[in-house]
């Protein structure tokens, strides 16, 4: 992210539950639940030590959102079983991959590898960064999947991700906004119908933005059949009510995730999950004109398919219909 944008996650009120702790075992235990066991050191006085962690979890994806109050570093042995990414929202570090030294700022993520011993050779006091975990086996079989064939396990990402692209910039605030929305008592990311497309799009997000032998692979045209555009329109049709992914989707198609993208694309002008949007926003509006106004609302009818966000829901609605969801609801017979 440039400056602006790290200025603007600065300033986001830290979210509940935090764990605070003073004592280095307490900070190391909370450490190694939620990511790897660890060597702390302090290098800086011990009696300013302090910790302070927030851990999100969502499939194979764990994010946490880390800050230590004296300068201190980590050893991470090499037993490992995801990849990782490093993202600084304020501050720097320094760290040692795969015998290159790798530094965490405003501009560059590291991503680390699970073949490899890490060490954070300083995490220096202040310095708040977003560690992203992800099962290595959700990455490579993402892949996989986009490729339509097997893959290189594991992947052997660049040592750092540019922060300064658009597409990179978009990816850090989609996990920022999983990060401080799915804790939520009345989210709807714990629903299913979210959830899933969330995951596969933080994971394909990262392999889009990422540097790795398959770039140009997954950046070059594939050739779609129309067949399987009918395949996966039918599916669709038959089961909006369902948490369908582009993956899920290509699988059942006997295709590529990135073929069949590229055959909805060429055959309907459209995404697969923007065609199973407008599908779950049909069966909206044939639900709001055929309920009971005293008996469901608007937000009740969105939510049973899907839409978070009800004012993006009426504005597509509108779009689409030519009224709110509230005039057709109104309008019920």
């Amino acid at each position: 992210m440039g400056s602006s944008e790290m200025a603007d996650a600065n300033q986001v009120a830290q979210p509940d539950p935090w764990f605070r702790t003073t004592s280095p075992d307490e900070a190391t235990h909370l450490c190694a639940a939620s990511f790897y066991p660890h060597r702390l050191a302090l290098l800086g006085p011990s009696r300013g030590f302090g910790m302070s962690q927030r851990v999100t979890r969502v499939g194979p994806i764990t994010i946490g959102d880390v800050t230590y109050d004296t300068d201190v570093s980590l050893g991470i042995d090499e037993t490992r079983a995801s990849y990782h990414v490093c993202v600084p929202l304020k501050g720097w570090l320094r760290s040692r991959h795969r015998g290159e030294e790798l530094t965490a700022n405003p501009g560059l993520a590291p991503i680390y590898r699970p073949d490899a011993e890490t060490t954070v050779t300083r995490w220096p006091a202040g310095s708040r960064h977003l560690a992203v975990k992800i099962d290595q086996c959700a990455v490579d079989r993402a892949l996989e999947a986009l490729l339509g064939g097997a893959s290189d396990s594991p992947i052997a990402f660049g040592g750092a991700v540019s922060l300064r692209t658009g597409a990179a910039k978009d990816w850090v605030r989609l996990v920022l906004m999983v990060h401080h929305q799915h804790e939520c008592a009345d989210t709807l990311m714990r629903h299913p119908l979210v959830w899933d497309p969330l995951v596969e799009s933080l994971i394909h997000g990262l392999l889009l933005v990422a540097d790795h032998p398959y770039s140009q692979a997954l950046a070059a045209p594939a050739q779609p059949g129309p067949a399987a555009v009918r395949n996966a329109v039918d599916l669709i049709e038959a089961g909006p009510h369902l948490p369908l992914t582009t993956s899920t989707l290509a699988k059942q198609c006997h295709v590529s995730a990135r073929t069949l993208q590229e055959g909805f694309r060429r055959h309907l002008g459209m995404s697969p999950m923007a065609y199973l949007r407008a599908v779950r926003l049909r069966r909206a509006h044939r639900d709001l004109r055929s309920a009971n106004p005293s008996h469901s609302s608007v937000a009740s009818i969105a939510q049973r398919w899907g839409f978070t966000h009800l004012g993006r829901f009426a504005a597509a609605h509108q779009t689409m219909f030519g009224e709110t969801p509230l005039q057709a609801l109104r309008a019920a017979r």
